[in-house]
């Protein structure tokens, strides 16, 4: 059985030469495009599976799972909307002639506003544990998200409320999805908004001192998302009809999934493939790391009495999670950028005797952790 139906592609290109346009034929390049970025999808279901499955691996946490999920999630429909918008598979008898529904809610909100709107929110959370030194909560820090969102769910309001000629359409002639300019405009002036505010809040942050590569991976986000971007913006406004010529459409899609599953890799790659195969040795390396940069370098230890939480004396999105059965104990405080100084005893047997450190990059879970410590005798104290 053939992948493409013969005769609606001579149909096509019977219309697209009446019209003056040029149009190539969909044939294996389309169908190696689909297959190739579908395995790569599926890998990352693969990942994001074991990434949840070993969530509680102290690297992989520090890379909020829950949150890197719900880009996944994001990725994927991202996916399935390029290969129909982009004029990889044929429309005619599917789901997907129905372009407003599919277009509007699973390819822009639920792919490419969602996708980038989490990779601001990550952007946004890293700026606030590390430059402002405050917790990931309250109205201040959310209304960014909020109004974000506002703006989208609207978005997608309205644009079901519109006549589809002025937003999509489907064009029999072409088997194709037809938009709007104000419809391409709109959707790109929001990813544009969300991946502006994702550079300026990595740019921000780009001096961090961190033991998880927070900044190779804000270099890596915001420039293959402002290259991706950039080429994608060019060819939809030089050749609105890009999805019937395959020089165009199938480097528009590889681009955008290429920039998507990158962003995504950098951040998770090296936890990921070191629980895997290096699962105790990274772990203890990882480990030593953190308490020299992100304890010993970024606060003060001296000894002292009296007991505090330290979930806010640490840098915001920093709980560090002891063991309530270790022997020894010594007492640190520590100081943050006002010269404010909470006290906790913290306890220090060995490596081994530390259960879990969550990273200031634990972003989905910092402002919620509690912060458990031993006093030697068995106790915890929250």
């Amino acid at each position: 059985m053939a992948f493409y139906d013969e005769a609606l592609e001579e149909q096509r290109a019977k219309a697209a030469a009446g019209m003056g346009l040029e149009l190539d034929k969909r044939g294996p390049g389309d169908i190696a495009t689909i297959f190739v970025l579908g395995a790569v999808v599926f890998i990352n279901f693969l990942a994001v599976v074991y990434m949840l499955w070993n969530r509680n691996y102290p690297p992989i946490r520090a890379k909020s799972p829950y949150l890197m999920s719900c880009m996944f999630v994001g990725g994927a429909f991202w996916y399935v909307g390029d290969i129909r918008s982009n004029g990889h598979v044929q429309l005619l008898g599917t789901a997907f002639t129905n372009c407003h529904a599919v277009g509007v809610w699973l390819h822009a909100i639920m792919g490419m506003f969602v996708t980038c709107g989490l990779y601001a929110l990550r952007s946004q959370m890293l700026y606030q544990v590390f430059q402002l030194n405050q917790p990931c909560r309250g109205l201040r820090f959310f209304m960014p998200t909020i109004v974000y969102s506002i703006v989208i769910i609207a978005y997608g309001i309205v644009s079901q409320s519109l006549d589809e000629s002025v937003i999509t359409f489907y064009y029999p002639p072409l088997d194709l999805c037809s938009g709007g300019r104000a419809y391409k405009a709109t959707v790109l002036a929001l990813i544009w908004a969300a991946v502006l505010y994702c550079s300026v809040m990595y740019w921000r942050i780009r001096n961090i001192r961190s033991s998880f590569n927070e900044s190779r991976e804000m270099a890596i986000v915001s420039s293959f998302s402002l290259a991706a971007l950039v080429i994608s913006t060019i060819i939809q406004y030089l050749q609105p009809s890009f999805a019937l010529i395959f020089r165009l459409r199938v480097p528009m899609t590889v681009i955008s999934q290429f920039c998507i599953n990158a962003t995504w890799w950098s951040i998770l790659a090296v936890p990921i493939y070191n629980c895997l195969f290096n699962r105790q040795k990274y772990l203890l390396k990882w480990r030593a790391k953190l308490r020299e940069d992100g304890l010993q370098r970024e606060y003060q230890a001296d000894s002292s009495s009296g007991m505090q939480p330290i979930s806010d004396a640490v840098a915001p999105g920093l709980s560090t999670l002891y063991t309530d059965k270790v022997p020894n104990t010594r007492d640190f405080y520590y100081g943050n950028e006002s010269g404010a100084r909470l006290y906790a005893p913290i306890t220090y047997a060995d490596t081994n005797a530390i259960i879990g450190h969550e990273a200031p990059s634990a972003i989905s879970n910092s402002c919620s952790d509690s912060v458990v410590a031993s006093d030697g005798s068995g106790r915890r104290l929250v």
